[in-house]
């Protein structure tokens, strides 16, 4: 199938080449990423990618990089991780996803990043799921050459931003384009129907379904109200919890129950829950209140952008050793396993669905969004990376695109409109902004997302 990504191909066949500058693509381990690397090459001396393996791609997937440097992880049946670089393999294995990441990146800033740096080339960095930044604190540690020569870094998702937040001090100029007017109005579009797509096909496999259903949307920011708006099709019950008021009054407005938080009297038997916090939404005191409330079956299931919204259940699953909980694994089968859990009074039933990963990441061969769609948000990433590395002077901290203090502004909704216009798509508007279902608290939310990241306390 042939790519089709024109806007990205433009501007990177436009301006000035950064000769001088190795990118580091850590992304998807998907085809369009490779030929999002492979389009990167006309605008930077060297690229390297680096595959996070949510599903693992084929050869003929890999080949759309061909010459280039990537590196992947694939998956093992007994759920370990095994690294490669290119098409030879590392001889590495390893247990946990994070663990996979951070040793893929390790590895390649040893073997191809230092070597260039050495040369007296510089490092940039695009990511998509926040996964460099401890990792490089600690490499930087270790290997002080790469201090100073790294210029910046652009981050996608709003996951990746949290991590990225978290630094204690910062070392170059980094942007966020989670709460981009692309990311917010349009992208989202897409992401709720293809997590709302996937989750009906998966949880079909249990014998259950999305029509009618009982849905608890945990996380009613962006794309969780994406996904809310993509079930009223299927004629869902759609609950929602979220623990910010403005939010939950907007909800409430549009017609959901809210909650703050979750408590035993919030769940129903054969309740779907999509967790899309991109932080721990699910975890102890929930299993305990589940345990609590009079239902005995429910689904668990993440359109979150890492394996975390569930994350302290799956460590529990693997470890329970000083647990008050019993897990017993009753049955599997195609996207989901069926678990029992007990803390010696009650004992439930619970569904996890595709392993706790993003459902719409997880399927092979899967395309979480189309070459078309997905052109869009790496134009705007070039675009940014572009901007920091010709800026020559812009001052250490985390900066969010959209944000009015932001050093980097672009005409996001010409961008959109050009998109539009390329892709020869149009809807019962004229006026994108009516045409995009936009949410209500779109400001806000970029705001309070981040409102521990203002600019002058980051720098």
């Amino acid at each position: 199938m042939s790519v089709s990504m024109p806007v990205l191909k433009r501007i990177c066949s436009e301006g000035k080449k950064y000769d001088d500058v190795v990118l580091l693509n850590i992304n998807h381990d998907m085809r369009n990423t490779y030929c999002f690397s492979a389009e990167l090459q006309h605008k930077f001396g060297k690229v390297i990618q680096i595959g996070a393996s949510y599903t693992s791609s084929s050869e003929s997937d890999r080949k759309a990089f061909e010459g280039g440097i990537y590196y992947y992880a694939v998956r093992n049946r007994d759920k370990t991780f095994s690294l490669q670089r290119s098409e030879v393999p590392l001889r590495i294995r390893v247990q946990y996803f994070v663990d996979t990441m951070d040793m893929l990146i390790t590895v390649a800033i040893v073997k191809d990043v230092l070597p260039e740096i050495k040369k007296g080339k510089k490092l940039f960095i695009i990511e998509d799921g926040g996964y460099h930044s401890q990792t490089m604190d600690n490499l930087e540690e270790i290997y002080p050459e790469l201090s100073g020569n790294i210029i910046g870094s652009v981050e996608q998702t709003t996951s990746g931003t949290k991590i990225l937040s978290s630094r204690m001090s910062y070392h170059y100029p980094s942007i966020s384009i989670a709460r981009s007017e692309i990311k917010m109005c349009l992208e989202s579009v897409f992401i709720g129907q293809k997590i709302v797509e996937e989750l009906s096909s998966f949880i079909s496999y249990t014998n259950h379904f999305l029509n009618y259903s009982q849905v608890l949307i945990i996380g009613y920011g962006i794309f969780g109200r994406a996904v809310a708006k993509k079930l009223d099709g299927y004629q869902c019950n759609i609950s929602v919890c979220d623990t910010d008021e403005v939010i939950r009054n907007v909800a409430e407005k549009e017609g959901y129950a809210a909650f703050y938080r979750i408590t035993p009297d919030v769940f129903r038997d054969h309740q779907i829950l999509i967790g899309m916090t991109g932080n721990k939404s699910f975890g102890i005191k929930e299993l305990e209140h589940y345990l609590e409330s009079d239902a005995d079956n429910i689904l668990l299931c993440s359109g979150s952008s890492k394996d975390i919204e569930y994350k302290d259940i799956l460590n529990l699953i693997q470890d329970p050793k000083d647990s008050s909980f019993e897990f017993s694994l009753e049955e599997t089968g195609p996207f989901y396993e069926k678990y029992t859990v007990s803390d010696g009074k009650n004992q439930k039933c619970f569904y996890l669905i595709a392993c706790g990963m993003p459902v719409n990441f997880c399927r092979e061969g899967s395309i979480s969004l189309t070459d078309r769609m997905i052109d869009l948000l790496f134009a705007e990433l070039t675009l940014c990376a572009g901007a920091i590395i010709e800026s020559g002077e812009m001052k250490n901290g985390l900066y969010l695109l959209g944000d009015s203090d932001a050093p980097v502004q672009l005409d996001e909704w010409k961008l959109m409109k050009d998109w539009f216009d390329i892709n020869q798509l149009q809807g019962k508007e004229s006026d994108l902004k009516q045409l995009l279902c936009i949410h209500p608290c779109k400001d806000y939310l970029r705001k309070a997302t981040f409102r521990k990241l203002a600019v002058e306390t980051l720098i």
